[in-house]
C-alpha cells in the first residue's frame, strides 16, 4: 500500500528513541533546531539542526540528544515516482546542513502540508503537490562536502545489524533466545553480551522496546483495537500487553491514545 506520512515533533528536554530500529519506508529527516547523535547504519555522527537526513529502508538508526524540533516525512517505496526516488537514493545516508534559505522554504512547504485538513476530500492530491515540490527543493541542496566522522570507535558488528534489523521486521512473531541464537549462530552468552554493549539492554528486553514502539505507533495512527494491537505486535495477550504498557507509559493503551489524539 503507498503512503505518505507527515509529522512534527517538538522535545524541550533530553529525549531519545526506545530503540535502534528500521522500517520499510523512506524516511526524510528535518531537523529545525537542536543538536542530536545520531545512529546511522553502523555510524555515530553528531547532527546540528538545520539540517536533513534521508534514511532509506532497512537501515538501522536512532537519535538521541538534548531540546530539539524535528519534521519526518515518511515515504513508502510504491508512492514514489521514478524521479523521486532516484533523488531519495542520491541523498541517502548522507548529512545534508541548510541554509536559513532552504530551512524557510522546506518550513514553509512543511506549514501548507500541515495546514490542510485529513477530511478535504483533494488531501491526498495537494500533500501530493506539495510532496513532489519537496523533492524538487531537495535535488537543489547538496550533502555537506566533508561528512562528519564518526563519534564512536566501536562500528556495530554485522551480525548484531541483521540481528536488530530482523526483530524490528518479525517483532509480531514468537522470538526467544534460542531461536536467535540458532538462527544467528551465535551463542546465548556473545548475543547477550554484545545487545548490552550495543543497546544496553538484552536482547528480549530489546524485542519489547520494538513492539511497544510498533504498538504506541498503531495507537496513534488507526482505531484498531487494543486486542488487535497487542495481537499483532506480538504480545501474548492484551491483558498481558496492557501490563507492559502501563508499565512502561504510567498509562493504560486507550488513555495513552486518547491523550496522543487531544495533542493533534
Amino acid at each position: 500500500m503507498a503512503y505518505i506520512e507527515i509529522e512534527k515533533s517538538i522535545k524541550t528536554d533530553d529525549w531519545s528513541m526506545l530503540e535502534l530500529h528500521s522500517h520499510k519506508h523512506y524516511e526524510i529527516y528535518f531537523l529545525e533546531r537542536g543538536t542530536r547523535t545520531l545512529i546511522l547504519s553502523n555510524v555515530l555522527y553528531e547532527l546540528t539542526g538545520p539540517s536533513l537526513v534521508i534514511i532509506p529502508p532497512r537501515v538501522v538508526h536512532k537519535t538521541e540528544g538534548g531540546p530539539f524540533a524535528r519534521h519526518n516525512v515518511n515515504v513508502s517505496n510504491d508512492y514514489l515516482n521514478a524521479y523521486q526516488k532516484s533523488t531519495l537514493d542520491q541523498k541517502s545516508l548522507k548529512i545534508i546542513n541548510l541554509n536559513d534559505g532552504q530551512k524557510n522554504s522546506f518550513l514553509q512547504l512543511l506549514d501548507k502540508a500541515y495546514g490542510i485538513s485529513k477530511s478535504d476530500k483533494n488531501y491526498e492530491h495537494k500533500i501530493n503537490a506539495l510532496f513532489s515540490y519537496g523533492i524538487t527543493l531537495l535535488d537543489g541542496v547538496l550533502p555537506a562536502k566533508k561528512q562528519p566522522k564518526s563519534l564512536s570507535p566501536n562500528a556495530l558488528p554485522p551480525t548484531m545489524l541483521r540481528i536488530l534489523d530482523y526483530l524490528n521486521s518479525h517483532y509480531e512473531e514468537n522470538i526467544t533466545l534460542d531461536f536467535l541464537s540458532d538462527k544467528f549462530f551465535i551463542s546465548k552468552s556473545t548475543l547477550i553480551y554484545n545487545f548490552k554493549k550495543y543497546t544496553d539492554r538484552s536482547p528480549i528486553d530489546f524485542l519489547l522496546a520494538v513492539r511497544l514502539s510498533k504498538a504506541k505507533q498503531m495507537l496513534i495512527t488507526s482505531n484498531k483495537s487494543v486486542d488487535l494491537i497487542s495481537s499483532e505486535c506480538g504480545f501474548s495477550s492484551a491483558n498481558y500487553f496492557g501490563l507492559i504498557f502501563k508499565r512502561k507509559e504510567k498509562v493504560s493503551p486507550l488513555a495513552f491514545r486518547k491523550l496522543q489524539r487531544e495533542k493533534t
